[in-house]
């Protein structure tokens, strides 16, 4: 099924172009206008090592990795200039107690966690100077429920959730302040249709998508106020080649990606 839809909220307008087939694996964009970004890359391989040598390649040409995402056989990588990052570096492991052994060190070396990816049994990490993070904090819990609990302990103690990974038989949370998000929340629900209507009215009351990720069964959407760009557009995709055609349509149209992620149609 394919459908099209226009929604105009205030001086925002809202693009949603999906095409979709039942119980099917998806990709997911999230764009937006008026960010501080100037330029863009894409860039895919089929395993984590040449995602590796491939993030490399990118920062000798100037650009950073803000959105790290597998699913079916792929590794997708979004990278930008204009992020304010200064330096970046990453992390992989199939091993839970090195990687966080890992990201203990690269905070020793003033690196913040930007960004977190499990698949292929692997823990990814991407790490970044320059984020503008007053502090950040790292936290996993094995259910879901106990999950929720540590994102309302951070919230009421003056901590953004920044992103958000599930694999593993773990729930992952990275957690800052400084961040400028304004107002947080959230919803997990085991049917993309219902993220969808959630996004719609999420957007009708003034927040913003932040993050999308799919993960242990669930899609999690992430909102907040106060972000710096005034348009959101989303779409949901079969097919990694149908995916990369849609998002270079965006590119176009002068929207740029701040998060991919894949996972599973209703």
């Amino acid at each position: 099924m394919r459908w099209y839809q226009k929604i105009i909220v205030g001086a925002a307008g809202f693009l949603i172009l999906s095409s979709m087939s039942y119980a099917e694996h998806i990709w997911v964009g999230l764009y937006a206008k008026g960010t501080k970004m100037t330029a863009q890359s894409l860039i895919s391989r089929e395993n984590v090592l040449d995602m590796m040598d491939a993030i490399e390649t990118e920062w000798r040409k100037g650009f950073y990795l803000i959105d790290l995402e597998q699913g079916r056989r792929a590794w997708m990588g979004i990278f930008a200039k204009g992020t304010g990052y200064t330096a970046q570096s990453y992390l992989h492991s199939s091993n839970w107690r090195k990687f966080l052994d890992g990201v203990e060190k690269k905070k020793a070396k003033g690196y913040d966690l930007i960004d977190l990816e499990y698949g292929d049994a692997e823990w990814v990490g991407i790490f970044a100077k320059g984020t503008g993070y007053k502090d950040q904090v790292f936290s996993s819990n094995r259910e879901w429920k106990d999950f929720r609990k540590t994102i309302k302990s951070y919230w009421e103690k003056g901590y953004a959730l920044t992103e958000v990974e599930a694999g593993g038989g773990r729930w992952v949370g990275i957690f800052a302040k400084g961040t400028g998000y304004k107002d947080q929340s959230y919803v997990s629900l085991d049917e993309w249709s219902g993220i969808r209507k959630v996004i719609r009215e999420r957007w009708e009351n003034g927040y913003m998508v932040t993050r999308l990720e799919y993960g242990e069964g669930r899609w999690f959407a992430l909102f907040a106020k106060g972000m710096p760009w005034t348009e959101e557009a989303y779409t949901s995709t079969y097919g990694w080649e149908r995916f990369r055609a849609t998002l270079k349509k965006y590119w176009k149209n002068q929207y740029d990606v701040i998060g991919i992620a894949s996972g599973w149609n209703d």
